[in-house]
C-alpha cells in the first residue's frame, strides 16, 4: 500500500486548490492524447466531485469531450522543493502534489448551469468574478462537467508547510535543499554514513 496516496477529501480539496492546470486523457480515431486545461471543481452535498472545463467544440478536445465518455484526468504542482540525501547519486527527489482520477463527461446545455460552471472555474483562480456572466450570452459557449467516479491525491515528500496546512505528521526529507535553479537553499545536519545509507535507500525506494 502506497502511504503517499490520500483518499481523504480535505487533502484532495487542498490539492485541487493548489494545482492550477488539469490534464485530460482523451482519445479519437488516431489514438490517445493529453490536453491541459483550466478547471474548476466543487464537492456536492453527497460527497461527489464535479469538475468543470470549457473550450471550443470544433477542435480535437471538444470532439472527444462531446462523446460524453469516461475519461481520465491528472493535475500536479509544487515541484519547487528538491532535496538530495547523499551519498547515493539517485537519492534525491522533488516534493510534488498531484491528483489522479476518472469521470463521466457530460456537456452542459442549460445556460444557467453554464454560468454556475464558469463562475466556479473563475473562483479557482481569483477571489472575485472580474466580469459579469449572463445566461443569455452562454448559448454558444461550450462547457463540460466531469462527474468524478474515482479520485485520489498524492503527496510526495510533503514539505513542512504542506503538512502544517493539512495536519499531517510525515517524515521530512533531509539533506541538501535546492531551488529550481540548482542553488543551495539549506543544508541539514546529516547523520553518520551508516544511517545515510539507510535513509538514502529508503528514499530511493519510495520514489
Amino acid at each position: 500500500m502506497n502511504n503517499e496516496i490520500y483518499h481523504d477529501h480535505s487533502v484532495i480539496n487542498w490539492t485541487l486548490d493548489h494545482c492550477k492546470i488539469l490534464h485530460l486523457g482523451l482519445s479519437n480515431d488516431e489514438g490517445t492524447f493529453v490536453v491541459p486545461v483550466n478547471y474548476g471543481y466543487e464537492e456536492t452535498s453527497d460527497g461527489q466531485y464535479v469538475i468543470y472545463v470549457h473550450g471550443t467544440s470544433d477542435g480535437d478536445k471538444g470532439k472527444a469531450l462531446n462523446k460524453e465518455s469516461v475519461i481520465s484526468f491528472e493535475a500536479d504542482g509544487g515541484h519547487e522543493a528538491l532535496t538530495y540525501t547523499p551519498p547515493l547519486e539517485g537519492s534525491f527527489g522533488p516534493s510534488f502534489r498531484s491528483i489522479m482520477g476518472q469521470g463521466q463527461v457530460k456537456k452542459i446545455t442549460d445556460n444557467n448551469e453554464k454560468v454556475h460552471a464558469l463562475r466556479t472555474m473563475i473562483h479557482n483562480y481569483v477571489r472575485d468574478i472580474p466580469v459579469a456572466l449572463h445566461p443569455e450570452t452562454m448559448e454558444n459557449v461550450p462547457v463540460w462537467k466531469i462527474l468524478v467516479t474515482d479520485i485520489t491525491a498524492k503527496l510526495h515528500h510533503p514539505t513542512q508547510e504542506w503538512q502544517t496546512a493539512l495536519g499531517l505528521n510525515e517524515p521530512i526529507s533531509t539533506g541538501i535543499h535546492y531551488d529550481t535553479t540548482g542553488a543551495v537553499l539549506a543544508k541539514d545536519q546529516l547523520p553518520d554514513n551508516d544511517s545515510l545509507d539507510t535513509v538514502s535507500s529508503a528514499s530511493k525506494k519510495s520514489e
